[in-house]
């Protein structure tokens, strides 16, 4: 099955449906995807760029938009790249209902005890 990389933008535009020829394709990419005629991957820097994005160019909630990641996580067909699917989905989960950063959340959870170095007072939030 062929396996194509999926940058940021064709998950933004599939999302947000705001550039209609973008969105018609980038919603045909996906669908290509969940219904297994391809194999998308998907990088952690994809993520945490999505993340990024909608927060702070879009303002959008993430109650609003974490269940959409997590359901396109959940995907067959969708892979991340350098780590577990569902390492994401709990880390997404964690910033739900919390002011944290994507990044903070996920070195927490790939860290051990007492590992992480910072001056970010986030990491007590976790």
């Amino acid at each position: 099955m062929d396996q194509k990389i999926i940058d940021t933008n064709i998950f933004l535009r599939h999302l947000l449906q705001d550039i209609p020829d973008q969105s018609k394709i980038a919603t045909s990419i996906i669908s290509d995807i969940e219904d297994g005629k391809m194999i998308g991957l998907v990088s952690i820097l994809v993520v945490n760029e999505l993340i990024w994005i909608l927060e702070k160019y879009y303002a959008l909630k993430r109650g609003v938009y974490i269940p959409k990641l997590v359901k396109m996580l959940h995907l067959d067909h969708l892979r991340v790249m350098e780590v577990k699917k569902d390492l994401i989905e709990t880390v997404l989960e964690k910033m739900r209902n919390k002011k944290i950063d994507f990044t903070d959340v996920y070195l927490k959870e790939v860290g051990k005890e007492n590992q992480i170095l910072s001056f970010d007072k986030d990491f007590a939030k976790i």
